[in-house]
């Protein structure tokens, strides 16, 4: 029962600043993504874009909230799930099975992305309503990404208190590393 107790020490409680800024970022980010949904004609947002704002705006400092855990984290998940979708169809077996195959391929990518463990589970619980084809990683999960990263670096560099991102894509070593 010790975890009703409440001895535990908590979080501190953010700044006004950064509750301010969690809720300008998240607000600014769902609202990019579905004008240029509107404006495109294209698909720009999913649900676990929401999931993934919570981490770029209230926990930035996270390995989990860094461009290449999101980027990358939510495009192997996804194609993941559409594969799946193509093999097996959405039973309950394979619906289970990608959500574990996504996130042992996040481990093994260094990209984990908690939110993108999601994206299995939007296509095949909505493929009976939903038509997927392969431009599905392109929009909305590779361009819809990109856009969170992208409003978050401007967002975090306004005065910022911490440094964001705190590592890349990591596609190449740089000199530093080396």
């Amino acid at each position: 029962m010790r975890i009703f107790t409440g001895k535990e020490k908590l979080s501190t409680t953010p700044s006004g600043r950064e509750i301010l800024l969690g809720f300008i970022g998240g607000s600014l980010s769902i609202l990019v993504l579905l004008c240029l949904g509107a404006w495109s004609g294209h698909l720009f947002i999913m649900a676990p874009f929401g999931a993934s704002c919570v981490l770029l705006y209230a926990a930035s400092q996270s390995p989990l909230a860094q461009p290449r855990n999101i980027i990358f984290g939510h495009l192997i998940s996804a194609a993941i799930g559409l594969c799946f979708l193509k093999w097996f169809g959405a039973s309950y077996l394979s619906i289970a099975f990608s959500v574990g195959a996504a996130i042992a391929c996040m481990q093994y990518f260094r990209c984990i992305h908690p939110p993108a463990g999601a994206n299995p589970l939007v296509i095949l619980l909505s493929a009976p309503h939903v038509t997927y084809d392969w431009s599905f990683l392109l929009f909305p999960v590779a361009l819809g990404a990109c856009v969170l990263v992208g409003i978050a670096y401007l967002l975090h560099h306004l005065k910022a208190k911490h440094q964001w991102p705190l590592y890349g894509l990591g596609l190449w070593r740089s000199k530093m590393d080396q």
